[in-house]
């Protein structure tokens, strides 16, 4: 037992050493020499505030120092922290270097065990988001008209495709790299507020090492995630009848006798991040509907021509039911309702499986369980 009790902390003292929060930062940059007189930028957080230091470009040389509360993401720029010349980079207790012959972006950035590990992640990733962000400063600079829309549509296609190569990458990440507290840097970036998704994340969360797992933002995201998958996971479901768009009964039950997989999901036809995920519930449905997954969307409308024309629209060939009272929708009351989009995937047994199941991870999940 004291032999148990030496070990846990030890592995707690070697978790602080490891990942200590706070500390002092140097950045030694070394850049082309026709940047002398120029100011570089470098932008960050400290606690709750946003820091933005500059220092003059002198032969070909600048230093910054700071101070953290925990390590973070950095940007280096010769003018925003997303635009013009620039970097990311990762600052944490210690010395880091950066160099390039010519352009900021094409430094090679070394230093602290920290520091290194995010240059091995993001050198897949930076060159995805820096097209990315140019072409949001392009749409930004352009004139309004119909152009600029039809710019839009194929920019937020880009983000759509940006956001699920970044995920992956990081995860992949996490699963190479269980013992960094990079990878539980960018796993918790991708699971902040609203997008915070228990089904996604939880999976290589718990793949992190103890100590990671154990650090101020492991605790944090930990539960975070917990709070995300609700309470409902594991419960029985709740029955109700509401109405078709043809004004007849239909009840929860009755689905789930039908089918192996039923997903109950709260939207409205004004909701607009609820239109941007009835793609991926489509896709999920064409492809498993035979293997005995089926829908049943709950609207919180109020106007029944919007409810109709919304559903004809996205092609949503499933279980539609509404009682038109919006948010007093008795079924979505009765789930707890509060923010839409909002899902729970039930068995053919009547338990719940899972919840809030988004993008790509309603198609993942739906295969695995038939599967």
């Amino acid at each position: 037992m004291i032999l148990k009790t030496i070990k846990t902390l030890l592995i707690l003292l070697l978790a602080t050493v490891a990942f200590g929060q706070e500390g002092d930062f140097t950045i030694n940059g070394k850049i082309a020499k026709s940047n002398d007189d120029k100011f570089i930028k470098l932008y960050y957080q400290h606690d709750t505030i946003k820091v933005v230091d500059s220092v003059r470009v002198e032969n070909g040389r600048f230093t910054f120092r700071g101070k953290l509360t925990a390590p973070t993401i950095g940007n280096l720029s010769f003018d925003k922290a997303d635009q013009g010349d620039r970097i990311d980079l990762f600052l944490s207790q210690g010395a880091i270097d950066v160099q390039s012959n010519d352009l900021l972006g094409h430094a090679k950035i070394t230093g602290t065990a920290l520091t290194d590990a995010h240059e091995r992640l993001a050198i897949k990733i930076r060159p995805v988001e820096r097209a990315l962000f140019d072409r949001f400063n392009n749409y930004q600079a352009m004139p309004e008209g119909e152009d600029k829309k039809a710019y839009l549509e194929k920019l937020m296609v880009g983000l759509d495709e940006y956001g699920r190569l970044k995920r992956e990458t990081i995860h992949q990440f996490v699963v190479e790299n269980p013992d960094s507290y990079v990878a539980l840097y960018h796993l918790d970036k991708t699971a902040l507020g609203r997008i915070a998704n228990y089904e996604t994340t939880y999976p290589f969360y718990d793949k992190l090492s103890q100590e990671v797992k154990g650090t101020p933002l492991g605790k944090e995201l930990g539960a975070r995630l917990l709070a995300a998958k609700g309470d409902l996971t594991g419960q029985q479901y709740k029955d109700f009848v509401s109405q078709t768009p043809a004004g007849e009964e239909l009840s929860l039950k009755e689905i789930i006798q039908k089918n192996n997989y039923t997903l109950v999901d709260f939207w409205a036809s004004w909701c607009g991040p609820c239109r941007k995920e009835n793609p991926y519930v489509v896709k999920t449905y064409e492809a498993f509907s035979d293997s005995g997954f089926t829908v049943l969307s709950v609207s919180l409308d109020n106007d029944k021509k919007k409810w109709e024309d919304a559903i004809e629209k996205d092609g949503m060939p499933w279980y539609h039911v509404s009682s038109l009272q919006g948010w007093k929708e008795p079924a979505a009351q009765l789930y707890g309702v509060r923010a839409i989009p909002q899902n729970v995937l039930i068995d053919k047994q009547g338990k719940i499986v899972a919840t809030n199941l988004r993008g790509e991870t309603l198609f993942n999940k739906i295969q695995e369980l038939v599967n």
